[in-house]
């Protein structure tokens, strides 16, 4: 699924920050041109998110863990951003509190 969204990134002219538990595979994606890769098992990948991009966030995200991450993906977002839930790797039990949901208000974030 990283690769066909980093594809439509590429076509759509935005630069794709893809996660992955491999470095290997993180290097050869690297090798496709303007791609920023981080791997989810030893780093914090909000922290990051943010640092890549100044301390602005990002655009979309492309979810496929599922609600569970959700408020992670939160912290990484911009304003007015758009989260795609498109796989629940991480199971569909999910118990989120109001305040880690607060920032979908506050962000005016889309979750689709």
């Amino acid at each position: 699924m990283s690769i066909f969204a980093l594809l439509i990134c590429r076509a759509a002219g935005i630069k794709a920050i893809i996660t992955s538990s491999s470095d290997e595979k993180l290097e050869k994606l690297k090798e496709l041109g303007d791609v920023e890769g981080i791997n989810y098992k030893t780093e914090n990948v909000a922290d990051e998110v943010l640092r890549l991009t100044q301390g602005k966030g990002v655009d979309y995200i492309v979810n496929n863990v599922g609600l569970k991450s959700l408020p992670e993906d939160l912290k990484m977002l911009r304003r007015n951003g758009t989260i795609s839930l498109i796989g629940f790797l991480g199971g569909f039990d999910c118990d989120l509190s109001a305040n880690e949901l607060w920032p979908i208000l506050y962000k005016t974030a889309k979750v689709q």
